[in-house]
């Protein structure tokens, strides 16, 4: 058995076609996709090497298509690993599809396998479209994403009544119960919507931990005041935006949830769409054989 390639969580990865990246580790790292910077800081609970948060990127053939998975399992240790393998494979054999339900579907199916019912995850998929700029979520009872317009400095969910999006032509669909986690039943069906991204506009996605935050109070932080931490919130090349949200906690008098932290920064850089080259057919070819695909694990 052949080690798996790592990549140190000091030096930004730039994803190869056919590269899925990621793993369940702590990380503070950077990797970026034809049009796209993505920041990911993961804390797993009490300082484990790693925990039971899933952050998984990929990029196509031709580099028009790139995915990225956030999920929060419900468990730790080799169960999350044996879970991260197989969605590995199912990101693998849908990467250069742009309609992502099915894949939802495929991760729904293989968690309902794979746990025999005992667990079961929420889960953020995300698909950039770089010819159009659209970016296509299907949210599996995650918390929503967070959206910054270019020049602007408040944070606003994203979700079906969002400015801008666009909803699944397909979801008047009724076939079981909708967006339901990961593993929770085989029926579910996954819904869509798309928003178009522009160069300077920034996604946040996150796990729960992070709105789980409690005020001495009682009150959690929820994902209103998750927004509001965000525009008090900076990164520099020394922090991450998610040290900064952390700290903010303490100041405005939130203790951290005793859970795993993932945070994701997503940010349109405002690069030009990969032109279509004698290589992308072949690595057309290369994946529809299930050749040419690459496995990077991140390492702390």
């Amino acid at each position: 058995m052949t080690t798996p390639p790592t990549t140190p969580a000091c030096e930004p990865h730039s994803l190869k076609c056919l590269e899925v990246w990621g793993g369940s580790s702590s990380a503070d790292h950077a990797a970026s996709v034809p049009g796209l910077d993505i920041s990911v800081s993961s804390r797993p609970v009490d300082g484990a090497e790693s925990g039971g948060d899933l952050y998984l990127i990929s990029s196509c053939s031709s580099g028009w298509i790139s995915r990225i998975l956030l999920a929060d399992v419900a468990g730790h240790g080799q169960a999350v690993s044996d879970l991260s393998y197989k969605l590995r494979k199912a990101m693998h054999k849908h990467l250069n599809t742009v309609d992502q339900s099915k894949l939802a579907r495929t991760l729904n199916s293989t968690f309902q396998d794979i746990s025999g019912g005992s667990k079961f995850a929420t889960a953020l998929l995300m698909t950039y479209f770089a010819p159009t700029g659209h970016l296509i979520l299907v949210n599996a009872g995650h918390p929503l994403p967070l959206l910054r317009r270019n020049g602007a400095t408040e944070w606003h969910p994203i979700d079906q009544n969002t400015p801008g999006v666009l909803t699944d032509p397909t979801e008047a669909r009724s076939i079981g119960i909708k967006n339901l986690p990961l593993g929770v039943i085989d029926s579910t069906e996954y819904e869509q919507i798309a928003i178009k991204i522009n160069p300077g506009d920034c996604i946040c996605a996150y796990t729960d931990a992070f709105t789980e935050a409690q005020h001495n109070s009682g009150k959690l932080l929820g994902t209103n005041g998750l927004a509001d931490t965000l525009q008090r919130s900076r990164s520099d090349d020394n922090n991450s935006y998610a040290s900064s949200v952390l700290a903010n906690f303490k100041e405005q008098g939130f203790e951290q949830a005793d859970d795993d932290h993932t945070m994701l920064i997503i940010s349109h850089n405002g690069a030009d769409t990969p032109k279509v080259k004698p290589t992308t057919f072949a690595n057309l070819i290369k994946n529809g054989l299930g050749l040419g695909h690459t496995d990077t694990f991140v390492t702390t």
